[in-house]
């Protein structure tokens, strides 16, 4: 099998909504640490390309401006810190971020040898503003080649009915019949462009060659009014007009671009190998290709496929896949790769899918040559590619230092405990306790009540004289039964605290608790306390949230350190939109990548920066 490159590429192509909507954006330090800072456009770009709790409600958003800036700077410190550790520095990391710069490179590439070098022209701008609000249906008359569609014209020409004269014309002549819709901005150019030369007093096109359906004669059916177009502003017609030039001019040009670079190009497949991989990957769709279903239709592939493939061809990595004449992708190159894009096939049938695989593979390539392309222009080290890069990376380390620290963390009954207390009181609902309790106001008072009640002075004597508790301390110091949620600071420890031994100091909002649990019960229909199944019920959520706990507390400690400083006056002056949906960035000559990381949940380390300026 050879992948021969010599095809024009479809160009897709993202401009920030940040860029369209602001210009230059700011750059006002909002945190610093050593040589280290966050810039309003950095805070921007995470903050607004994605998701963020509360950014899309006015009442909350200056406190989720503030979590967000506070969650950036702990990425930063947990990225630096995972670099002294070595963490994800093994030769996967490495291929991770070098995929990720070649499409960064590839599409700094895009911008300065497609996006810079087009500009819409006023004569482009009117002719299309006169085309926009029309909206055209035609009927496409098909010929084999050239001589026959300028006959197959000349034969409609001389019939003053264009109905009656497509009844007469020989087979010879007309090859097909098609039935069209066109309006402003096809992706067929020529077809356009005739289109809206013709008129209700001539409604017959020349011959013509279009790149959808080949030679042939176009016929003016009816004119209508596009009402996407006629129900917009002046100003909202400009802009789409301008949009649909724009695109249109950077496709032809990365086209003409990319097949350039392309054309001399060979690139040929091992088939042998590409026989093994397309037997393996069709054989996993089919095993299971209802969960392989895409929206769109057909079947894409996932990525434990990858996985698989992978695994099943681990020997086979280093191997070249793909020989080029400088330098070929080794299998593992191409995996990679794949991992990048969506990978879609439209029929599980063998040949066809093996087709699209060779397609897929062939783009793949064509990416591939055009990134070394730009690296042999080094825009490796441009600003915005070591930006881009740098964005992913820093959210990659903070992730792998995060799991490092997860993976460690272990979960007591006692941290079950706390987790109830603090975050599972509704768990409390069903279950009720009656205790006997000390009330003090101090820590110290709260350990010389637990030692005399150890030594064996009666707590209810105790709660009588010096407890702070209103109304109990009458009664000795018993509650009676309450629900565990009314009280989950007290109620809990007493829950899983064996009757009549003592316990405490627990924290409480009115002070320092000692007690002894009396009683405990349950509205259970069989009345069966069931402690353990709460436990573990309970222990995955305790785990994560100890867990959380654990991170927050290293990015506390490294803040701390750091001397972090938060300029909280800047950040009220920054504006962020209150739009809050996931955003795709299209990369040029083709691909599509997350926008950016969303901003992971670390707002609620403890540490202090040296300054906040409160606004």
């Amino acid at each position: 099998m050879r992948i021969i490159l010599n095809v024009l590429f479809s160009i897709m192509v993202c401009v920030s909504p940040l860029a369209a909507q602001r210009g230059e954006m700011p750059s006002d330090t909002l945190a610093e640490w050593g040589t280290s800072v966050i810039t309003a456009r950095d805070f921007l770009e995470r903050m607004e390309l994605m998701p963020f709790p509360g950014k899309d409600r006015a009442a909350k958003q200056d406190s989720a401006k503030v979590r967000a800036l506070r969650a950036l700077v702990a990425e930063k410190l947990l990225a630096r810190e995972a670099e002294v550790r070595g963490l994800n520095r093994d030769s996967a990391w490495v291929r991770r971020v070098r995929g990720l710069e070649r499409q960064m490179v590839r599409d700094e590439l895009f911008k300065r040898e497609v996006s810079a070098k087009i500009a819409v022209t006023d004569k482009e701008l009117s002719r299309g503003m006169r085309r926009y609000p029309v909206l055209l249906r035609l009927f496409y008359c098909s010929a084999e080649s050239g001589p026959l569609a300028r006959e197959l014209r000349d034969s409609l020409a001389a019939r003053g009915s264009f109905d009656s004269a497509l009844q007469l014309l020989s087979p010879r002549l007309l090859r097909r019949g098609d039935t069209l819709t066109v309006t402003f901005g096809s992706q067929d150019r020529v077809l356009e462009d005739t289109a809206y030369t013709l008129t209700p007093q001539r409604r017959l096109s020349q011959a013509m060659k279009t790149n959808t359906f080949g030679w042939g004669v176009l016929y003016l059916v009816d004119q209508q009014s596009n009402f996407d177009a006629v129900n917009r502003s002046i100003p909202d017609r400009i802009s789409a007009v301008q949009s649909k030039l724009r695109q249109r001019k950077l496709d032809e040009r990365a086209s003409r671009y990319s097949g350039d670079l392309l054309t001399p190009q060979v690139a040929e497949a091992d088939s042998t190998l590409f026989e093994a991989i397309a037997t393996l990957l069709y054989a996993r769709i089919q095993a299971d290709a209802k969960s392989r279903g895409s929206k769109k239709g057909g079947y894409r592939l996932v990525p434990s496929d990858l996985d698989s493939l992978e695994m099943a061809f681990h020997d086979r990595l280093p191997d070249e896949l793909v020989h080029i004449r400088d330098r070929g992708m080794t299998l593992q190159e191409i995996i990679d790769a794949m991992r990048t894009d969506i990978l879609s096939f439209p029929v599980l049938e063998p040949e066809l899918f093996r087709d699209r695989l060779n397609a897929i593979i062939k783009e793949l390539v064509a990416r591939d040559l055009l990134a070394r392309e730009g690296y042999r222009k080094n825009l490796q080290h441009t600003d915005a590619v070591r930006h881009d890069v740098a964005v992913w990376e820093d959210y990659w380390s903070a992730s792998a230092l995060m799991k490092t620290i997860r993976d460690s963390t272990t979960v007591t009954k006692q941290d079950i405990i706390a987790f109830l207390v603090e975050r599972g009181a509704e768990l409390g609902k069903r279950y009720e306790v009656d205790v006997r309790e000390v009330l003090c106001d101090s820590m110290t008072g709260a350990l010389n009540v637990l030692h005399r009640a150890l030594e064996g002075e009666s707590l209810g004597l105790m709660a009588r004289q010096i407890s702070r508790r209103p109304g109990w301390s009458t009664r000795d110091g018993e509650s009676g039964f309450f629900a565990v949620d009314v009280y989950p600071s007290l109620g809990f420890p007493a829950l899983f605290q064996d009757s009549g031994t003592v316990g405490g100091p627990v924290v409480l909002k009115e002070g320092y608790s000692v007690f002894t649990t009396l009683g405990k019960r349950t509205s259970r229909p069989d009345g069966k306390l069931l402690l353990d199944s709460l436990l573990s019920s309970a222990a995955p959520a305790a785990r994560a949230w100890k867990m959380q706990k654990a991170v927050d507390a290293e990015a506390g400690v490294l803040a701390a350190r750091a001397g972090v400083q938060l300029h909280l006056d800047r950040l009220a002056g920054v504006k962020v939109l209150k739009s809050n949906m996931a955003t795709r960035r299209l990369i040029g000559f083709g691909g599509v990548i997350t926008a950016v990381p969303t901003i992971l949940p670390l707002w609620d380390w403890k540490g202090e920066p040296q300054k906040r300026v409160i606004p």
